[in-house]
């Protein structure tokens, strides 16, 4: 297998959190399973969520696999590294539950991996119309948990709590290996309103 797409979920309550986070789970799955290149599997954790799991029943794809965890601390890399762990495929790429894939997402990335033992990307977000939004995998605050793409080999772990939590996993993957490269941008995009982007 290729891919494992780890979706960390959690769709209580907190400070600034997205509304009608449920909607956007589902759609977020959906769009995966939507994809060009089929050779993936999706492992959603859900973060000390039950209404995770009950929400993942109404997927009959034997891909789609969810796990239950306790609730960790927010922003703790506990969710995605369980995704790590539970994952099959060689690459590890990540969905946050509040934006949704394009069909050529993964295909796009799969083309340019090449070599690579991690690749990012560049990704879109809706400010009145589409916007290609630039990773600078080196600028804290530029760069993003989906803005990447790893082998699972590599062994890397989430282990920074914090909003930075992401810049600071990008810059344990750059100390891992330094093979690695800017590819094409492929079809992530930021959309937080349900039902109101064909993404």
């Amino acid at each position: 297998m290729k891919f494992s797409v780890v979706i960390p979920s959690f769709l209580g309550s907190y400070s600034g959190a997205a509304s009608r986070r449920d909607e956007k789970l589902v759609r977020a799955v959906q769009s995966v399973l939507d994809q060009t290149f089929q050779d993936f599997e999706i492992q959603v954790v859900a973060d000390g969520c039950q209404q995770t799991v009950e929400l993942m029943k109404q997927f009959t794809d034997e891909r789609v696999h969810e796990t239950l965890i306790p609730k960790a601390p927010l922003w703790d890399g506990a969710p995605r590294n369980t995704g790590i762990d539970k994952a099959e495929g060689e690459f590890i790429v990540y969905l946050d539950i509040d934006d949704c894939w394009g069909e050529n997402h993964l295909q796009i990335i799969s083309d340019g991996l090449k070599d690579y033992d991690w690749v990012f990307f560049n990704d879109y977000i809706y400010r009145d119309e589409w916007i290609e939004r630039h990773c600078d995998i080196n600028r804290l605050g530029q760069n993003g948990t989906s803005n990447i793409c790893h082998r699972k080999s590599l062994g890397a772990r989430w282990a920074h709590r914090g909003y930075a939590h992401d810049h600071h996993f990008n810059q344990s993957l750059m100390m891992k290996s330094r093979k690695y490269a800017k590819i094409s941008t492929p079809e992530y995009f930021v959309c937080h309103i349900p039902g109101m982007y064909d993404c």
